[in-house]
């Protein structure tokens, strides 16, 4: 991908989050402190994106030769790049969703909690069919 179809993935990323702040009450201040982070989470996400599809037929680990007689098995460095770029990306949401009110991340998440274990067996069942 290029840049310029990045930048408008990362926009698209970043409306999106701004559009979920806005829908749970968070200021206009509060928003505009978290910037920072919403840029560069938006961008890592339109980064990961298109990493994750370079990486869909690779292997996790390569084959290396150094020319001076080593040769061995390292691990893939895209693979280890997304990991770095998801951590990253992680954190970075991690700072936005600590930024919402309880009641809304509890709003937002729903909890089935079983009665039984009958009940508990059930409702793997049919998430599994």
């Amino acid at each position: 991908m290029n840049e310029t179809e990045i930048k408008a993935r990362a926009e698209e990323e970043q409306k999106r989050i701004a559009d979920l702040l806005n829908e749970v009450g968070i200021s206009d201040k509060r928003q505009k402190l978290l910037e920072p982070i919403i840029l560069n989470t938006a961008w890592m996400k339109a980064k990961l994106d298109d990493a994750r599809e370079a990486i869909k037929n690779s292997n996790i680990v390569i084959t290396y030769d150094n020319g001076g007689g080593q040769k061995g098995i390292r691990e893939n460095p895209l693979f280890k790049g997304y990991e770095s770029l998801w951590r990253s990306y992680m954190a970075g949401m991690s700072k936005i969703l600590d930024s919402l009110p309880q009641e809304a991340i509890e709003q937002s998440v729903e909890v089935e909690k079983p009665t039984t274990m009958l009940e508990l067996v059930r409702n793997k069942h049919r998430k599994d069919a």
